[in-house]
């Protein structure tokens, strides 16, 4: 694609000569050949932008760059991630339909173009809409349904009676529909409480790598819609989140917690079961939340705490070692005067 026709494609104003040249791919700052274009929109890799080889660099402001061309638009990340979608390899799969070493019950409902890949499995009363895909290995587990135009890699696993939307996405590992951590004390040893609900996941939901969803005691533990899961995030039997939210890395929700829409989690963050957060609220990374975080409210630290606070508290904590030596002098120096005193 030439460059000038890739600018126009990003809403972008190309600025440089080059607009005859042609565009290969896309790279990063650092690692970018002549004949791609990578993307700026972060001041920490600055200094990049004097050594980089890229044809055109994608930018929100008009800088300073060894690159002879930049491409000038309103959102940098947004135009970054649209070059992608455009020079985005395909990678299709050697295998169509349903696969000779799938296992599909006859009483299962499959759609067209449904797409069950080698040593996967599909169970009595489910059901998989059309344009699906199920990755090999993986187990659709009986009643439960799977929309439309989903991907659903090799080696996950979906209980039985959980409800998957449209365009969902589901990678390698993932769990859905497991049991939820309940048990009543008992002399005889831990008595396991029937997890009898389900798990229900909404439109357009991404959930990654390694991510475990147990399913409810009664009713379901619910992901909303466009919401986004890292990987190795645990979300425990009838929590709820809401639509729009993004969960980065290790984050874990205990039971009965209630998340509002557009809320945003850090890596590692932990959060107390039968408590509520409000929808645009922002959870840092490791922070641990045991009780109710307002709407559009940004809390850190642990136990969690508004951030400006927890600031003002890491801060008087890195003083701390000089005023306890202060305060340590004061009182032999007190002492003494006392002891000449007398």
């Amino acid at each position: 694609m030439k460059l000038s026709v890739l600018a126009e494609r990003l809403d972008g104003k190309l600025l440089g000569p080059d607009r005859n040249a042609e565009v290969a791919g896309v790279s990063t700052l650092h690692d970018a050949g002549p004949d791609q274009v990578c993307y700026y929109g972060n001041r920490v890799y600055r200094n990049l932008l004097a050594s980089t080889r890229a044809l055109a660099v994608i930018v929100g402001e008009v800088v300073e760059t060894s690159s002879p061309n930049t491409i000038l638009v309103t959102h940098p990340y947004k135009a970054f991630r649209e070059a992608l979608l455009i020079f985005r390899r395909e990678t299709p799969s050697g295998f169509d339909g349903i696969h000779p070493a799938a296992v599909v019950h006859g009483g299962a409902v499959l759609a067209d173009n449904v797409t069950v890949g080698p040593g996967s499995s599909v169970d009595y009363g489910a059901s998989i809409g059309s344009g699906t895909v199920i990755g090999s290995g993986s187990h659709v587990g009986p009643g439960t349904s799977v929309g439309s135009d989903c991907m659903v890699y090799s080696g996950v696993n979906i209980y039985h009676d959980c409800v998957i939307g449209n365009r969902v996405i589901v990678h390698s590992g993932a769990v859905i529909g497991s049991d939820g951590f309940g048990f009543v004390p008992d002399p005889r040893g831990h008595l396991k409480v029937p997890q009898n609900g389900g798990v229900v996941i909404e439109d357009d939901v991404e959930i990654g790598a390694g991510c475990t969803i147990d399913r409810a005691v009664v009713g379901n533990t619910r992901i909303g819609r466009f919401t986004k899961l890292d990987n190795l995030v645990h979300v425990a039997h009838n929590v709820i989140i809401g639509p729009g939210c993004l969960v980065a890395a290790q984050t874990g929700f205990a039971g009965s917690t209630t998340v509002g829409s557009g809320v945003t989690f850090g890596g590692q963050a932990g959060i107390a079961g039968h408590i509520s957060i409000g929808d645009r609220a922002v959870i840092a990374a490791q922070a641990g939340v045991s009780k109710d975080v307002p709407p559009g409210v940004t809390v850190s630290g642990y136990p969690a705490r508004s951030h400006e606070k927890a600031l003002r508290m890491n801060a008087a904590l890195i003083d701390l070692p000089e005023f306890r030596r202060r305060v340590l002098d004061f009182l032999r120096e007190y002492r003494k005067q006392e002891e000449d005193g007398r």
